[in-house]
């Protein structure tokens, strides 16, 4: 009995220790995994990092201009920034012709008025500065004619011969409604500095109560000019407009001539126009 009691004791320490083994061993693999667990979540973390390093220079990458190629200069960070050349034909609906002679004893002094469809050449640069605001520098030339027929005070109608180069710049704020990739439609503000060129002026009748054949010198005019209109532009480059203008041109600074002793005055008032333009930008 005594000998059975020393074998279970054996037996029941040697189990213990096999016991103890077996949990020191499965220790050592739960802090293995553990170590290999937190390598993972490193690596994992480096690699999101990588990642998003990778997508911010991307990204950054892609904020830098393309200016090579024809006016690349003129690029910027906006797409519908950029250079632009185009056409703009008007309606001046309501221009008068004014004149008066002062003779060394008679005055006369006579009106009309006429419509026309004044033509211009367009060229500038666009700079946006937001994905909706931007604003639009111009420089123009243009023709307009402005003959009318002239009631003097004596109830005598001539001829008025009056025909204009016009050319100044502009400066027009530009806010889109619609801004996408592919159609921009908006409103657009602009202040400008126009100069008139009036040539070719002229009194002429030939009739049997009076014969007229005055030719009368050219001058030139200056004028405020301020406007209102909107802007539609598709896939970019290419851009309508459509614009009401107003300009300040006065009817004392206009022309005059000394004829036999008396001063002929004379001046064009072409003050309003409504025009619609298309330019292609660069």
């Amino acid at each position: 009995m005594t000998k059975c009691v020393k074998i279970a004791c054996i037996l029941g320490i040697l189990g213990l220790g096999c016991n103890s083994a077996i949990a020191d061993d499965v220790q050592k693999e739960i802090e293995a995994l553990k170590k290999e667990n937190e390598l993972l979540e490193l690596k994992k973390k480096n690699e999101q990092l990588k990642a998003g390093k990778e997508v911010k220079e991307s990204s950054v990458g892609s904020a830098v201009v393309e200016r090579s190629g024809f006016l690349g200069f003129c690029k910027g960070e906006y797409k519908n920034t950029g250079c632009f050349i185009g056409a703009e034909l008007g309606i001046a609906p309501s221009v008068k012709n004014n004149i008066s002679i002062a003779g060394t004893n008679s005055y006369d002094f006579g009106s009309g008025e006429t419509s026309t469809i004044p033509f211009s050449l367009i060229f500038g640069y666009q700079h946006y500065f937001a994905q909706n605001m931007g604003i639009n520098f111009k420089g123009y030339v243009g023709y307009a004619n402005y003959n009318s027929d002239i009631t003097l005070s004596q109830q005598h109608t001539v001829d008025y011969k009056s025909q204009a180069l016009h050319y100044g710049i502009e400066l027009s704020y530009l806010y889109d409604f619609i801004a996408t990739p592919k159609h921009t439609f908006g409103l657009n503000v602009g202040i400008g500095y126009e100069f008139g060129t009036f040539l070719g002026q002229g009194l002429y009748k030939n009739t049997d109560d009076i014969q007229m054949n005055l030719s009368l010198d050219s001058y030139t005019n200056t004028a405020f000019i301020s406007s209102i209109g909107l802007h539609y532009f598709l896939n970019t480059h290419h851009q309508f407009l459509l614009n009401f203008k107003y300009r300040g041109y006065s009817i004392v600074d206009g022309g005059n001539k000394n004829i036999n002793g008396g001063v002929v005055k004379y001046v064009t008032t072409p003050n309003n126009l409504i025009s619609i333009a298309y330019a292609y930008k660069f």
